[in-house]
């Protein structure tokens, strides 16, 4: 099924080629804007055009402004994360996380993810919102995955000590896979910068495209080039404090042992 921002980008595609403007330099010439901005504007990738352009966009080529207003507003009020799985993740050849707080998503065993999403404020679609994540998982089998994951993950108790356990050898376990590299940042004052929240990069090719950022009341997707690349050196930054394969290993081995006793 078509996003509401894909379905947008085709309602303006073929509004154009109706009207008469074979090019996005004749649409552009009579919207007076610039070439670029119609062009992503019938790229469902990129960021939708401002209201000021839809309204013009409606009044030349004869589209019922109705329904694109109607389109817009569910662009901008759909469920980012939604977009974020069943656009941008499905599409990337590389994702990279950083993970302040939790397991993440993609790593996570059926235990640990139900004892996230089965917590009160959230347990009314625990089941959908159970089955979604696992599912998401399928991107290890054809995506690489850099994830760093700060020392204090590892000590932070979801579900119970057996749940703990199950979930760490899950990530020794994916960690020896050839397109996963799992780090440990070991979390100390002197990264307390890092401290501000979990963010995610997706690549395509050879680009980076996109970043979510995670919060309880809304995700946030940027795909301005200018954020992706500051989250680019960010994920960097942190990368460089972080523990090579070989310690990290060691350190998920001592944090199951720990949840064992």
């Amino acid at each position: 099924m078509a996003t509401p921002r894909e379905q947008l980008a085709s309602l303006l595609r073929q509004a154009r080629v109706n009207a008469g403007y074979a090019s996005h330099g004749a649409l552009a010439r009579k919207l007076n804007v610039s070439r670029p901005l119609i062009t992503r504007a019938e790229n469902p990738r990129q960021v939708m055009p401002s209201d000021a352009v839809l309204k013009s966009w409606a009044r030349v080529t004869g589209i019922d402004p109705d329904e694109v207003t109607r389109l817009a507003q569910r662009v901008r009020s759909g469920d980012g994360f939604a977009r974020w799985a069943e656009d941008i993740e499905a599409r990337a050849t590389m994702i990279r996380e950083f993970a302040p707080l939790l397991i993440p998503g993609l790593l996570q065993t059926e235990s640990y993810a139900r004892a996230v999403v089965t917590w009160k404020p959230e347990s009314a679609r625990a089941d959908v919102n159970l089955r979604n994540r696992l599912e998401r998982q399928s991107v290890l089998d054809r995506a690489e995955l850099r994830v760093v994951l700060l020392g204090s993950v590892l000590n932070r108790e979801v579900g119970d000590a057996s749940v703990m356990v199950e979930q760490i050898e899950r990530l020794l376990s994916v960690g020896e896979r050839p397109n996963v590299v799992i780090q440990v940042m070991p979390d100390t004052p002197a990264v307390a910068g890092a401290l501000g929240g979990a963010f995610t990069i997706a690549t395509e090719g050879a680009a980076d495209v996109a970043v979510l950022t995670d919060s309880l009341v809304k995700d946030g997707i940027y795909t301005d080039a200018a954020l992706v690349a500051r989250a680019v050196r960010l994920f960097d930054g942190i990368r460089a404090d972080a523990l090579p394969w070989a310690q990290t290993k060691d350190n998920l081995a001592e944090a199951g042992r720990r949840w064992t006793i």
